[in-house]
């Protein structure tokens, strides 16, 4: 096992939807999972998260067991958005967000001065601050899942899973949402995220891991991992990749 690596697993299976799973990531970079639905993309981010736990293997925080990590001291560390976000009456948008905060509460259960300026911070990045006192029930699926987002960046944790984090969001703000994710890598932060545009995972992902019926088919760079072959055998279309003539990004076309 590498000591240096922000998040690694050995042997990784959850009662028959994965199985074996090996990947090692340092910190510093986007990570993308992809594969078809069931591929097991939303069961490998809650076993990263420590919300379920594995029928075999082990997960690595930073070399040390998640296992015996608290759930407090995993909060600081981990950063987790599920895919689906809550519409509760109960709380405004801001108060949402904070919940991000909550591994760093004080002893009243107060927010300080840190913790308020990380929230309006994840906010400003989001466009949410025209929202901050609108309710939950109130605005759009798209704008509660910018407010998710918003609520893992709050939490400054060096490690975020997002789990289809621009899913129901218009393009611009699936592309700010990417462009934000991006420059936290730069800043030194390990970004894992479910996405299924592959040429959206191709151009802001750093990394690639393909899953196809709980395994990994492929894992390294997107223009290795999503191979024409790849792509007729795991997701069952006929494809041609090619780069971007304008970024040299990788591109799919698709044939009937």
């Amino acid at each position: 096992m590498n000591q240096t690596a922000a998040l690694h697993t050995e042997d990784l299976s959850f009662d028959g939807i994965l199985e074996r799973i090996q990947c090692e990531w340092a910190s510093g970079q986007v990570v993308g999972l992809v594969g078809p639905n069931g591929a097991g993309k939303s069961t490998l981010l809650r076993l990263l998260a420590g919300v379920i736990r594995p029928t075999r293997g082990r997960i690595y925080i930073r070399g040390q067991s998640i296992s015996k990590v608290s759930p407090k001291d995993r909060a600081r560390d981990v950063a987790y958005l599920p895919q689906q976000i809550p519409d509760n009456a109960s709380f405004t948008v801001e108060q949402y967000v904070e919940m991000g905060r909550f591994p760093y509460r004080t002893l009243f259960g107060g927010l300080d001065r840190e913790s308020r300026e990380a929230v309006n911070r994840a906010m400003t990045g989001l466009n949410l601050l025209s929202f901050r006192t609108a309710r939950l029930d109130q605005i759009s699926g798209g704008e509660r899942q910018r407010a998710g987002v918003a609520r893992c960046l709050a939490q400054g944790s060096p490690i975020i899973l997002l789990d289809e984090p621009i899913a129901n969001l218009d393009v611009h703000y699936q592309l700010d949402i990417l462009l934000h994710l991006q420059r936290l890598a730069e800043e030194g932060r390990l970004i894992v995220m479910a996405i299924h545009h592959l040429e959206l995972a191709a151009r802001y992902c750093d990394r690639l891991l393909l899953l196809h019926s709980g395994r990994v088919y492929a894992e390294g760079p997107p223009q290795d991992v999503l191979s024409e072959r790849a792509l007729e055998e795991v997701f069952q279309v006929k494809a041609k990749t090619y780069a971007d003539p304008f970024g040299g990004h990788l591109r799919v076309s698709y044939s009937p």
